[in-house]
């Protein structure tokens, strides 16, 4: 099996809460984690994602927690939301989608 990682930072400007803590999060930027399993067509080239992990700074510590990807986009989601509705500069706030698919490219063609 071939997998890739992808890297994706998201910020909130909110604290904001998912279903898998407890108590809500701080605002700030969060690094994600998307392990995918890389699955070769005869024609094309997908991807299925195996975990997507939520990476959290606990002091000098960096811990690592699975999330449910819609979840946390839908977290993301809310809190853009409302970053609109407050007048948040766009600079301060995410500009591409939090899901791209990455398809590596095939040199074979």
């Amino acid at each position: 099996m071939i997998s890739q990682t992808t890297h994706k930072s998201v910020i909130f400007s909110e604290p904001f809460q998912l279903p898998e803590f407890e108590t809500p999060l701080p605002a700030g930027t969060y690094d994600v984690e998307t392990e995918e399993e890389v699955l070769k067509g005869n024609v094309h080239t997908a991807l299925r994602r195996i975990a997507t992990t939520l990476r959290i700074r606990n002091g000098a510590a960096i811990e690592r927690h699975p999330v449910n990807p819609e979840h946390l986009d839908a977290a993301w989601e809310r809190d853009q939301r409302a970053a609109r509705v407050a007048g948040v500069p766009p600079a301060n706030r995410a500009s591409v989608p939090l899901w791209v698919q990455n398809i590596p490219a095939d040199d074979s063609r």
